[in-house]
């Protein structure tokens, strides 16, 4: 009988401290609900971030397949040129520089 108060009261002990994980512990309910609301806004930020993403990705792949868009980069930003073409470099000089 002894051993089944005992066992009745540790239970109980267990209940109890159980009980006040959920309400004052780490894991409390008031923490949890402010999780799910920072969940909730990373979702929608992330929604927001992946449909730029596919934007972006619709915009690149429409500008790879576009010849014009392909030889414009080349030659603006690879300074590319045709075989039979010459490239002419201008020197950038500055107002108030003396001329020599």
């Amino acid at each position: 009988m002894l051993l089944v108060k005992f066992l009745n009261l540790f239970i109980l002990l267990l209940i109890i401290a159980a009980s006040y994980n959920l309400f004052f512990g780490i894991d409390n309910k008031r923490n949890f609900s402010a999780l799910q609301h920072e969940n909730q806004q990373l979702l929608l930020k992330n929604q927001t971030l992946a449909e730029e993403n596919n934007l972006l990705e619709t915009g690149i792949q429409s500008k790879q397949k576009n010849d014009a868009h392909a030889e414009k980069f080349a030659r603006e930003e690879l300074n590319l040129i045709y075989e039979d073409e010459h490239y002419l470099r201008f020197k950038e000089s500055k107002l108030n520089e003396p001329q020599g």
